[in-house]
């Protein structure tokens, strides 16, 4: 006896509506996408990114689950005409034309650059099972004929795809075409051309010069840019807040070659292949509509196809309407200038570019002090703690976000230029010791820096907070000194780093350092019952008795490890917090400091992870890096 765990009612209703609701619900998946694919790269917050995984990952097995119901459709009688089959059939190449993924978004991760194959391989098997479905529905009737042009605009979605993923990581190991040399070639000759009262628009083709000489997203690319064109890779002469202008342009090149249709949409190939597509889908509405004209009344689901291919129509009139307002709509007209109305055209694009939202502009924070004063224990901790996420959700609770200051950018560049200075063209191999010797007191601090390298951004930090919350002109915004709050901001940037994004450290052992910190600090704040802010630890931090009664303590013990053991982070901070105190310019040195802190870790960190970042809302980080990638000889790495 058959038993169904569906009342009859309903079971009638999916039966009968099912698969267009599964249609619909893959119709709305592509909205989203289309409508939030490239957001995630100037939205930070976990809230886009999972709507956008969601949404990437149900398109696919919703697609797969809609085939399936597809493939049940009986062979049709070339005798007997049955338009319910031949419009569910219909639903078949509509299909295809869904789950091409929009333009905003062909890869979620970087992982998805790698399996070209594998999209290739799914790209032969859906086409396969769609032609299956077209040939067994086939009645040589008018409405079967408008499976071809469906079935057309299908194939162009997916191999725009597939496309993009197979061109966005190369792995030819630094060899080059000659198309590639003659584009560097003629790239001088395009800064002669430019009108030099358009805004903002010679910014971005020299970040499209640069990310187009470096590629930093190629596999073991080892070219670099023609001697007689370096003077055009040069910022030296732009101001600190267009030197960030353009290398927000230069990863926005980089995010949409991993990311998104971009690059292949604005070859030749890529605009006949757009532009025959769309007339495709016009000609299958157009067609439809009149064919079917007389059976609207007695098929409501007639009324349903019109609607899927008038949404598909219109995201595509969308999609192709956004073409021209892009970084790379820009220099393709830079490359034809001398043709009718590009230069109008770039000068009303030059005003709006500046404003384009390219990443987040944002600077994460965390404390290690607030953190220990105000972790509590989660509801459920133990389920979360089984899952291994217990950790992870508290520290995030205490994340938070600021503005990106013009202050701090020109603080950056500075800094990045006295660096420069002192490295040369060589591997960033330092940590701090750079700006120690410049300031005289390197022999004072060496020890600080020369530890590995999360205990020295440990120590750093907690002395760091203790100079901050020991100056007494810190909380008075007209006698303080702006570096005060700009070092604050950098180290709570790089302990963000090292709590939440370990992996971009290049350390093993970040994960432990930073549990062991707060077993000490609780440890410290439990001695202490009256603690009640950041800067009453700070004071305590500051008397050294009560400090060894911790550390030796067995609390104070804490998570002890091979790797913690023997080491005294609470004594370390204090002796370097009271070294730096008796420094009238503690917080030159204390900029200076975390500044090379942070190229260090931007220029160790895995080009991977940097590509990454830049799709979670970007970072402070991956801009240092891609600066220092560009003063970096790549042919001198063992020097």
């Amino acid at each position: 006896m058959h038993i169904s765990l569906i009342p009859g009612g309903l079971q009638d209703l999916w039966d009968l509506w099912g698969l267009e609701a599964l249609v619909l619900s893959s119709f709305t998946l592509q909205l989203i996408l289309t409508a939030y694919g490239s957001r995630r790269k100037d939205i930070p917050g976990i809230g886009i990114r999972l709507t956008v995984w969601s949404s990437y990952l149900l398109s696919g097995s919703l697609a797969r689950i809609i085939l399936g119901k597809l493939t049940v459709i009986p062979e049709s009688d070339t005798n007997e005409r049955n338009i319910l089959r031949e419009l569910k059939a219909l639903f078949a190449p509509l299909l295809l034309v869904q789950i091409g993924n929009p333009d905003a978004i062909t890869a979620y991760s970087i992982e998805d650059n790698r399996l070209g194959l594998r999209q290739l391989l799914s790209l032969i098997l859906q086409v396969a099972v769609v032609m299956w479905i077209i040939i067994k529905s086939w009645t040589h009737s008018w409405l079967s004929y408008l499976y071809l042009p469906l079935l057309f605009c299908g194939l162009v979605k997916h191999g725009e795809v597939v496309w993009a993923l197979k061109s966005s990581l190369s792995k030819r190991s630094g060899i080059i075409t000659v198309e590639e040399i003659d584009e560097e070639a003629s790239m001088p000759a395009l800064f002669r051309m430019l009108p030099h009262n358009i805004p903002y628009i010679e910014l971005i083709l020299k970040a499209y010069y640069r990310f187009f000489s470096l590629k930093p997203h190629r596999e073991n690319w080892l070219y670099q840019p023609l001697y007689e064109s370096l003077p055009h890779m040069s910022i030296e002469d732009y101001s600190p807040e267009e030197i960030f202008q353009i290398t927000d342009a230069e990863l926005s090149f980089m995010y949409d070659v991993l990311y998104t249709k971009q690059p292949i949409i604005y070859t030749k190939q890529g605009c006949i292949l757009r532009a025959v597509s769309f007339f495709n889908l016009v000609l299958t509405l157009c067609g439809f509509s009149v064919i079917f004209r007389h059976d609207f009344a007695n098929h409501w689901k007639g009324w349903f196809i019109v609607g899927i291919l008038v949404g598909a129509m219109i995201l595509e009139a969308f999609q192709i309407a956004q073409i021209p307002f892009s970084d790379w709509a820009i220099i393709h007209m830079i490359k034809h200038i001398n043709l009718p109305f590009m230069t109008p055209c770039l000068r009303i694009l030059g005003h709006q570019a500046s404003k384009w939202r390219r990443w987040s502009n944002t600077l994460p924070q965390f404390n290690l002090l607030r953190f220990s004063l105000h972790d509590r224990p989660l509801k459920c901790s133990k389920i979360l703690k089984f899952r291994g996420i217990d950790l992870a959700i508290r520290k995030n609770r205490h994340r938070t976000r600021l503005k990106l200051s013009r202050e701090l950018k020109v603080l950056v560049v500075q800094e990045m230029k006295d660096l420069d200075r002192d490295r040369g063209l060589k591997p960033f191999n330092q940590r701090g010791e750079w700006s120690l010797a410049r300031y005289g007191c390197l022999n004072d601090f060496k020890w600080s820096v020369k530890r590995d390298f999360d205990k020295s951004i440990t120590i750093w930090h907690l002395a760091t907070d203790i100079c901050y919350h020991s100056d007494p002109n810190q909380c008075n915004n007209l006698t303080s000194n702006p570096k005060t709050q700009m070092g604050k901001l950098l180290s709570n940037y790089m302990m963000y780093l090292l709590a939440m994004r370990p992996h971009m450290l290049s350390m093993a052992t970040s994960t432990i350092i930073f549990q062991h910190a707060c077993d000490k600090l609780k440890a410290l704040v439990k001695e202490e019952q009256l603690i009640k802010d950041e800067e009453e630890v700070c004071r305590i931090l500051r008397m050294e008795n009560l400090l060894e009664e911790v550390e030796g303590s067995k609390s104070g013990r804490g998570s002890e490890t091979v790797v913690t053991k023997k080491w005294r982070l609470l004594r370390d901070s204090q002796r370097l917090a009271r070294n730096l105190m008796v420094k009238a310019n503690r917080w030159d040195i204390i900029c200076s400091v975390w500044v090379e802190m942070l190229c260090y870790a931007a220029a160790n960190c895995s080009v991977d992870y940097h590509a990454e970042q830049i799709r979670r809302g970007g970072g402070l980080i991956t801009h240092v890096w891609i600066l220092l990638s560009h003063k970096t000889d790549k042919y001198h790495m063992s020097d």
